[in-house]
C-alpha cells in the first residue's frame, strides 16, 4: 500500500470518526449546560451515528475501496437505521419547540429519511 492509499483510509476510517466524535461530545458539554436531557443526548448520538454513517460510506464510494464492512453499513443505514430513528423523529416532533437545538434535531432527523430516499433513487445512477 502506498503513503497516499495509507493517508486516505486513515482519514476515512480514523480521523473522520474521531473528529465526529469529538464534535458529538463538545456538542454535548454545550447542551448540558444549558439544562438538555439525558435523552435529547441519546437522540443526537443516534443522529450523529448515522449522519457519521452516511459520510463514511460516501467516502468510501469516492475515494477508498468498496469492502465487506462498507456494504454492512451500507445495509445499516438503509435497514436499521430509519427504524431506530423513528421513534426519535416522533419524540423530537413533540419537543420541537423546546429549543432551537430541539428543533435543528427535528430537522435533521426528518432530514434523514429526504436523504434516504434521494441516495435510493438515484443509486442507479452512481
Amino acid at each position: 500500500m502506498r503513503l497516499p492509499e495509507i493517508i486516505t483510509a486513515i482519514s476515512i476510517h480514523l480521523l473522520i470518526p474521531a473528529v465526529g466524535l469529538v464534535a458529538y461530545l463538545v456538542l454535548c458539554r454545550r447542551l448540558i449546560a444549558a439544562g438538555a436531557s439525558a435523552l435529547f443526548l441519546a437522540q443526537l448520538f443516534l443522529l450523529f451515528v448515522c449522519y457519521g454513517g452516511v459520510l463514511l460510506v460516501l467516502l468510501t464510494h469516492l475515494f477508498w475501496q468498496w469492502s465487506g464492512m462498507a456494504s454492512l453499513g451500507f445495509f445499516f443505514l438503509i435497514l436499521a437505521a430509519p427504524v431506530l430513528l423513528f421513534p426519535v423523529l416522533l419524540s423530537l416532533w413533540k419537543q420541537k419547540n423546546h429549543s432551537f437545538a430541539h428543533r435543528v434535531a427535528f430537522r435533521a432527523c426528518a432530514g434523514y429519511y429526504v436523504l434516504l430516499a434521494v441516495l435510493l433513487c438515484s443509486a442507479p445512477l452512481i
